[in-house]
Formats: C-alpha cells, sequence, structure tokens
C-alpha cells in the first residue's frame, strides 16, 4: 500500500470515527443540545481537528442522514436478490422501510431534519446533500423498478405511469410511517387514540390497501409467505 493510499484510508477511518461519536452525542441529546465540543471529546479529537472534517452540527447531522440513506438502501438492494413478483417486491419494500423506522428512529429524523432544510446554498455547495439526493433518487428507482417488474410479470395494472405511481406510493408511505414513528417515540395523537386505531394494524393496512388497489386478478391472488421480511433486511 502506498503513502497516499494509507492516507486516504487513515483520513476515512477517522471521519467514520467522528460520525460514530456524533451520532451518540445526538441521538443522545437531540441535535439541538449536542455541541461540537461534545462530540469531539466522544471522538477523543480536538475541536480543531473535528473541523477539519466537518465545518458544523448541521454537515455531521447531513453525514448521519447520508449513512442512514445508505444503510436503507442495501436493504432496498437485497429485496430484489430473491424470486419475488412486482407485488410482492412492493409490499417487501413497505415491510423494509417500516422495519428500519421502528428500530433506527433516529436516522428517521435525520431524515426528516434533511428534507425539511430550506437553505438551497447550504444544500448546492454540499457533497454531502448532493450524496443524500443521489440516495434518495436511488430509493426511487427501487421503487419504479418494482413496478415496472409487477407490470411486465402481470401482477400489477400497467395502464399506470411507474413513475408516477412510485411518487403516488411513497409519498403515502411516507405519511403512514411518519404517524407511526411520532406517536412510538412519543408523541401524543388524542384522535388516534380516541379512536383506539393501532399504528402497526394502520401501516398494515394501509399496504394492504395499496397493494390491491395497483393489483391485476394474478396479483391479488399472490400470497407473501412468511419469513420474507427478515431474511431480505438483514444487513
Amino acid at each position: 500500500m502506498g503513502t497516499e493510499e494509507r492516507k486516504a484510508r487513515e483520513k476515512e477511518r477517522r471521519r467514520n470515527n467522528i460520525i460514530d461519536a456524533a451520532e451518540k452525542v445526538i441521538f443522545a441529546k437531540g441535535l439541538d443540545q449536542a455541541t461540537m465540543e461534545e462530540i469531539a471529546e466522544e471522538a477523543e479529537l480536538s475541536k480543531g481537528t473535528l473541523y477539519l472534517y466537518f465545518k458544523n452540527k448541521n454537515e455531521l447531522y447531513m453525514a448521519i442522514t447520508q449513512r442512514g440513506s445508505e444503510i436503507l438502501n442495501r436493504r432496498f438492494a437485497k429485496i430484489f436478490t430473491g424470486d419475488h413478483t412486482g407485488i410482492e417486491l412492493i409490499r417487501l419494500m413497505g415491510d423494509t422501510y417500516l422495519d428500519f423506522v421502528r428500530n433506527n428512529p433516529d436516522y428517521f429524523n435525520a431524515f426528516i431534519y434533511y428534507e425539511s432544510l430550506k437553505d438551497a446554498e447550504e444544500l448546492e455547495n454540499s457533497e454531502m446533500a448532493q450524496t443524500c439526493e443521489n440516495n434518495m433518487r436511488e430509493a426511487m428507482n427501487y421503487m419504479v423498478r418494482c413496478l415496472q417488474i409487477g407490470m411486465q410479470d402481470g401482477t400489477i395494472d400497467d395502464s399506470y405511469d411507474p413513475k408516477e405511481l412510485a411518487i403516488l406510493v411513497w409519498a403515502s408511505t411516507r405519511g403512514i410511517t411518519n404517524i407511526h414513528h411520532m406517536k412510538k417515540t412519543g408523541h401524543h395523537f388524542q384522535m388516534l387514540n380516541e379512536m383506539e386505531i393501532n399504528t402497526d394494524s394502520l401501516f398494515e393496512n394501509f399496504l394492504n390497501l395499496i397493494g390491491t388497489g395497483m393489483a391485476t386478478e394474478k396479483g391479488r391472488k399472490k400470497k407473501m409467505t412468511d419469513g420474507h421480511l427478515l431474511k431480505h433486511t438483514e444487513e
């Protein structure tokens, strides 16, 4: 290994260690309460060294968002390693997404934060923001691919535009998942409580509803077998 390659590896290792430290501090205290001093201390670095890698907390949080979106996309990619129809793939994507949110609520909070950023200049000048955007585009492409496979194998109605349908499914799934996430992390939904709504059941029925709506008769006859979720969402 040459000197330059060794230096590049060391720089990447330190960068990942900083992100590890940032996750530990920010996930425990919240973005507003966490400080760069605390992150530097957790990473066992000087504050000056930390700033050589990340100029502020927002940039660090964007790096966390990037990491979370890459983990999620790897799980989406694994779905395609099995022999599934398009309608089954759609269901697996929904299950995988909800499973990710359940087990990684802090990453989901980072996703929400990134999507709420309004400083266009900050986003345009950030390599990490561009990577996050590319990761979102990749996730959407997985959804489009599922729909195209279903339209080809006859399990999804091909009268829809797959890209438009992907946006509809993504937006709806995002909304339902956000309700589930907020309820699980302590937000009070009085209306849901009064209606005695179980958010797990809500998501399950939502997936059944959209699946039925886009499925052909052939697709509606398809049954998901037990164990797919665990098999395809493990890292």
